[in-house]
């Protein structure tokens, strides 16, 4: 996984450096033909000032080159230009859930491996949430239910996390919360506040009821010397004690 997002990043490092030389290429040439058509200008009045006779149609032709040239320019101009945009929308899609606008797996990564700093991780808090009930909605009433369901959740917890840290989906019904200088407190406000947006959600009945299953860890309990080590009992508690969202 670690090895296939670098190579990733590695990508976006050489399109980059392309599109530097390629901008940089632009407005030398951009510059040139400036200069081309100063010296065409610069030319014709002095032959128009030796002789009374009309313009060579060499003058025609060459204006008639340079101003196709400036165009050329100026279109590659803009295909860059939309070439950078498509760009930047295509790497932002590569980080964000399809289904839920949330953060990915990729961006799971990148977050995890902001909370490696001996400065972070001491009081990180890391809580790993998943729908209890989606495989029998799935199994019951269809995947497009059990999709649903999970772009609600996602949209509550987007909401929620806002005033307490980073969110993510990191997987089919995974669901991540990391926080920084996070104690009980901060942890308990949290998952009292999902709480109180779940409830008001199932009260609503827009739809399947919402059943979370959460486990939690706080490193300044746990003292693990790496991210990935609490991310891995957050996961083990998941799987061995849940807890239930009531």
């Amino acid at each position: 996984m670690q090895s296939e997002f670098f190579d990733k990043n590695k990508r976006a490092t050489v399109y980059n450096n392309i599109y530097i030389y390629k901008i940089i290429s632009l407005v030398i040439l951009a510059i040139l033909t400036i200069i081309l058509i100063i010296m065409f200008f610069r030319d014709k009045a002095i032959v128009d000032g030796i002789t009374d006779s009309p313009t060579p149609p060499i003058f025609y032709v060459m204006l008639i080159t340079l101003i196709l040239f400036a165009f050329s320019v100026i279109f590659d101009f803009y295909i860059l230009h939309r070439t950078a945009s498509i760009g930047r929308h295509l790497n932002r899609l590569a980080y964000i859930d399809k289904l839920t606008g949330l953060p990915n797996r990729y961006s799971c990564d990148l977050i995890f491996e902001s909370f490696s700093s001996p400065e972070i991780l001491p009081n990180a808090g890391f809580l790993l949430l998943k729908i209890n009930n989606l495989t029998s909605i799935n199994k019951d009433n269809g995947h497009t239910n059990g999709n649903f369901l999970i772009s609600e959740f996602s949209s509550i917890l987007e909401d929620v996390s806002q005033d307490y840290g980073h969110i993510g989906r990191n997987g089919g019904n995974e669901f991540i919360m990391i926080m920084e200088n996070c104690d009980d407190v901060k942890a308990d406000m949290f998952l009292m506040d999902l709480t109180k947006r779940i409830h008001g959600y199932n009260e609503m009945n827009v739809g399947d009821p919402l059943e979370v299953a959460y486990s939690r860890c706080l490193n300044r309990d746990e003292h693990k010397e790496k991210i990935a080590e609490l991310i891995s009992l957050g996961y083990k508690r998941l799987k061995e004690i849940p807890q239930i969202l009531s």
